[in-house]
């Protein structure tokens, strides 16, 4: 899994932002959802099925 710098993670506020002006809930949705896009950029379907999968499959990754 990727971890993103506080200046990524600031980018990717700014676009949710621009994209769902005023709309906060929507802003927090389409924020977990670039995160996630790029915390698993590269990995294996296994992987990203780990990754998503309940906390005791994560530690076994």
């Amino acid at each position: 899994m990727k971890r993103l710098t506080d200046a990524e993670q600031e980018r990717l506020w700014e676009e949710v932002r621009k994209d769902f002006p005023g709309d906060e809930m929507m802003q927090e949705i389409h924020y977990v959802r670039l995160l996630h896009r790029r915390q698993t950029e590269g990995l294996s379907s296994r992987e990203r099925i780990r990754f998503f999968g309940p906390p005791r499959e994560r530690s076994r990754a």
